[in-house]
């Protein structure tokens, strides 16, 4: 039986290698830019999880991770301030 995700990350082959990345761009983007801020912050998480689930020979890119997390707060603060507005505060 091999082992999954034993290749270094940085080996991975073509436009695959930029997955990562690029969701770490947009989830840090999506911070300061407030037009299509949610579009762009679940554009960087289709990313990373488009990173982390193909090419599973490779390891964990951590930029890839590190942009879903980012984007993932992003989405949860919006969806907090809607709350909050909701609820008249």
């Amino acid at each position: 039986m091999t082992l999954l995700r034993t290749l270094p990350v940085r080996d991975r082959p073509g436009r695959r290698a930029w997955l990562g990345p690029l969701s770490l761009l947009l989830a840090v983007l999506c911070w300061f830019l407030p037009l299509g801020s949610v579009a762009m912050a679940a554009v960087a998480i289709a990313c990373a999880t488009a990173s982390i689930l193909t090419d599973r020979e490779y390891r964990l890119d951590w930029t890839a991770v590190a942009g879903a997390s980012i984007a993932a707060g992003q989405l949860f603060f919006t969806v907090f301030l809607m709350a909050m507005e909701a609820a008249g505060h």
